[in-house]
């Protein structure tokens, strides 16, 4: 049975590297959302930013989380109107804040990558910018008035650091989030833990091809904990395999990337027991929870759907001069998310501690 579910997972793997060349269909440039009952003598605009072709499937998710958080907020003084660039470039971004100059935009939602976002940074904006998507720690020296959602994914390390053993393996995605995680993971493991320590790193081609290579030799690994840079299909490869290879490991640790249902759907309870997952999805106010799930957004497992949530919150908050319905603080510029660590259990994810 393990040996069937392992190439199942290796045909979903080849499936979803497939499936990211397919190029998804533009939306129309622009698209705009007016709360009902809506005063236009008071009205609030909001503008979503973003490329497309750079992160696909985002700028529908990050529009429709928006549409519903501000559905949820009641405020009947708020228009939502989305704008498409080409590219993340310091021009295409140029272009984009003069026609919503001349819109009279009051505040930018920007789903941008670091790329796009450090190009943000140089140009001239005067008003209120969230970015879902990047953490301030990027981009330290930007503008006040831009404000970060990104996950810190370093203070999830850091909560993940008293589960680690004294030798660790690290399996990274060849990304550039992926070599970032790996990184921070080797800084906080090195700065903390005692003298006799042990690190190992290994790339994860595109297809987890190379996952069976690495575990070929079980002894590498016994006692050893493993953290696991990379996504969900591939890491309930790697954990199957693990079981399969009869590897006795300390345990298998990972951040937010691995926060997913699939997980559950796609291992046995003996393949997953020993895996803590850092997450920082905690805060759910009901009706901004109620009417994003009414609208099939999924602010419980997606972080960058989550991060949305919270800024549009924010945005509307610091317009309108209303309190917020989430409570994470904002300091630097950055909003603060809580970590607490979750065992992937039989049926779900359960709480072990909070920090």
């Amino acid at each position: 049975m393990i040996f069937i579910r392992i190439v199942l997972l290796s045909s979903l793997l080849f499936f979803f590297s497939y499936a990211r060349t397919i190029t998804i269909q533009k939306s129309s440039d622009v698209t705009n959302f007016t709360s009902e009952f809506t005063n236009t003598d008071q009205m609030i605009k909001i503008a979503v930013i973003s490329a497309p072709s750079v992160i696909g499937k985002y700028t529908q998710s990050v529009y429709n989380v928006s549409q519903a958080t501000l559905i949820a907020l009641r405020n009947n003084h708020i228009q939502l109107k989305r704008y498409d660039m080409t590219d993340e470039s310091s021009d295409s971004l140029s272009q984009i804040l003069e026609k919503i100059r001349q819109d009279g935009i009051d505040a930018i939602v920007a789903p941008l990558t670091s790329s796009g976002a450090k190009n943000l940074t140089t140009l001239s904006i005067h008003i209120p910018v969230y970015i879902p998507t990047v953490h301030k720690r990027d981009l330290p020296d930007s503008p006040d008035n831009i404000v970060f959602g990104g996950i810190d994914y370093s203070a999830q390390i850091e909560a993940l650091l008293p589960y680690m053993g004294n030798s660790i393996a690290i399996f990274y995605d060849n990304s550039s989030v992926g070599k970032q995680l790996k990184t921070s993971t080797e800084e906080v493991f090195l700065a903390h833990k005692s003298e006799n320590k042990k690190i190992s790193s290994y790339p994860i081609d595109l297809k987890g091809d190379n996952i069976v290579t690495y575990l070929a030799k079980p002894s590498l690994f016994n006692k050893s904990s493993i953290i696991i840079h990379i996504p969900v299909v591939k890491s309930a490869l790697l954990a199957a395999h693990i079981t399969f290879s009869r590897i006795k490991v300390h345990n298998i640790l990972s951040t937010q990337i691995n926060i997913d249902p699939t997980l559950l759907t796609l291992t046995q309870y003996q393949d997953r027991k020993n895996i803590i997952l850092a997450n920082s999805l905690i805060e759910f106010p009901n009706d901004i929870y109620e009417s994003n799930m009414l609208m099939n957004n999924d602010i419980t497992f997606d972080w960058i759907q989550y991060s949305t949530s919270v800024g549009v919150d924010y945005l509307v908050s610091l317009l309108s001069n209303t309190p917020r319905k989430y409570t994470m603080r904002l300091i630097n510029s950055q909003v603060i998310y809580p970590v607490e660590l979750l065992r992937a259990k039989e049926y779900g994810f359960e709480p072990i501690t909070v920090h």
